[in-house]
């Protein structure tokens, strides 16, 4: 069959906003071309940004009738819209009504991470089916089934769709446990110098060769925020070192990376195959440096672990501290870091010469106004070389959003289920949840007193840092890494 996977085109208030390769669309688009159809990606955020002039907000990649278009120039039998963020759930919705429109045989089906929790909105929205959790395996065993006419007969593992006008949900419950046997993404599918010419982020300079791989899935641990588990599964699964290694030395062979990006929620679980992978990487690639952008559980580094990362290339890692209050550790995110280790670790850290991004959450249930100035006041007496403060998200599917939905604590709009989110901002730097000892406001005002108690206190001790900031954004206006 002919299968078309498309990746939604995004809105951002950031117009030098990154735009990494798709891992999750990769993996699938090398699986269905592994089983035998002949397959296409289409990712809709490569190409002009434009602002937009209602809202300010900058829209990157292509409109909706450049995107039917493509679809109709190559025909599909199929085609396949990833949802991967509640950010993106307009744009995947309104691409799929009117591709319904313009090409009405073609069997619509959607995938990743909103997808997953939310199916009955896109099934409503007209998609035929919805993928739950991981389809390298299951999308390949659906086509089948729907070549051959028995979609009815054969009972399908993580799979939603309507059956008599209900919607039918069949849950994933296995997770493939061998994922040394999944193909490469399809890095070949893309313009893949175009990712490295918009690269970049909140730590990475613009325009950086760098790539991301994951190495690991799944994650054992209950961070009542997250909801990654409802795509990989509880259950930590790891690729070899040598499966890994062999992913790397193609990168920097056909594309000549030279910053790897470790996309993984647990990348150092397992310490013992860490230790191989990093070593792996000393050894075979010396001059290659790496990152870690999802974060590494501190719980899980010590001085000896951090001094190998160092020697392997590891420049910078991002530590979810979340919060400088225990009681908002244990109780809201059912997260258990002791706060001493994680200064322990930061000092550790810059022990070793590895600069440390932390990452906190404000506005979580229970969270007043002194819980924020201790996470406020933890955060500063670090001393980071960067910061990530992020307010409180009750995505669907994670333990959060239960909480906040039971007690009332939700937008009206976001609790009612009728809010088509549209861009990142609407989604992830608005309060989307008011409690008794919190309201939005508060939340909003201490947001912007954090941010900039730290970067006064950050400057003052890295004088440097401001001048370097300025010319990077005179670079970046004048195209620099665009």
């Amino acid at each position: 069959m002919k299968v078309l996977l498309i990746y939604p085109p995004l809105k951002t208030d950031n117009p030098y906003e990154p735009v990494p390769f798709p891992l999750g669309l990769g993996y699938v688009a090398s699986s269905l071309r592994t089983a035998g159809h002949q397959t296409f990606i289409l990712d809709a955020s490569l190409g002009p940004v434009r602002r937009e002039k209602k809202g300010g907000l900058y829209h990157f990649g292509l409109d909706i009738a450049e995107i039917v278009n493509r679809a109709t120039e190559i025909q599909p039998d199929i085609i396949g819209i990833s949802v991967p963020f509640t950010s993106r759930l307009k744009a995947s919705v309104d691409i799929a009504q009117v591709i319904r429109k313009a090409l009405p045989e073609v069997h619509l089906i959607s995938g990743g991470m909103h997808a997953t929790v939310d199916p009955t909105t896109l099934l409503e929205n007209g998609f035929d089916a919805v993928i739950l959790g991981e389809a390298e395996t299951t999308l390949p065993e659906y086509l089948e089934a729907l070549s051959a006419g028995e979609l009815k007969k054969r009972s399908i593992d993580g799979i939603a769709c309507m059956d008599a006008a209900q919607v039918k949900i069949s849950p994933q419950t296995c997770h493939l446990s061998d994922i040394d046997q999944l193909p490469f993404p399809a890095r070949d599918l893309v313009p893949f110098e175009e990712y490295i010419r918009r690269s970049g982020g909140r730590w990475i300079r613009p325009g950086v060769r760098i790539a991301s791989i994951i190495s690991s899935r799944g994650c054992p641990y209950r961070c009542t925020y997250c909801s990654a588990f409802r795509v990989t599964g509880r259950k930590y699964r790891r690729r070899s070192p040598e499966n890994v290694l062999e992913e790397i030395n193609d990168l920097v062979k056909r594309y000549s990376i030279k910053i790897i990006a470790f996309e993984d929620d647990n990348l150092t679980a397992d310490r013992k195959r860490a230790i191989e992978i990093f070593e792996g990487i000393a050894r075979r690639f010396p001059k290659l440096e790496w990152v870690t952008p999802n974060g590494v559980s501190i719980r899980n580094l010590d001085r000896e672990l951090l001094q190998i990362m160092k020697r392997s290339g590891c420049r910078t890692v991002n530590l979810a501290f979340e919060s400088g209050d225990e009681q908002i550790l244990r109780e809201s995110m059912k997260k258990y870091l002791d706060l001493e280790y994680g200064r322990q670790v930061r000092e550790w850290c810059r022990e070793a010469g590895i600069n440390v991004n932390g990452m906190f959450i404000l506005g979580m249930p229970g969270e007043t106004p002194v819980s924020m100035r201790r996470t406020k006041d933890y955060a500063i007496s670090l001393d980071l070389d960067g910061i990530g403060i992020f307010i409180a998200t009750p995505f669907p599917g994670t333990e959060l959003y239960d909480t906040c939905k039971e007690n009332g604590y939700l937008d009206e709009r976001y609790a009612k289920g009728d809010a088509l989110f549209q861009s990142d901002p609407e989604v992830l730097h608005q309060p989307l949840i008011e409690t008794p000892w919190l309201k939005r406001d508060q939340l909003v005002a201490f947001y912007g007193e954090f941010e900039s108690q730290f970067m006064q206190n950050y400057y003052a001790k890295r004088p440097f840092a401001r001048v370097k900031k300025v010319v990077l954004k005179v670079l970046q206006r004048a195209g620099w890494g665009r």
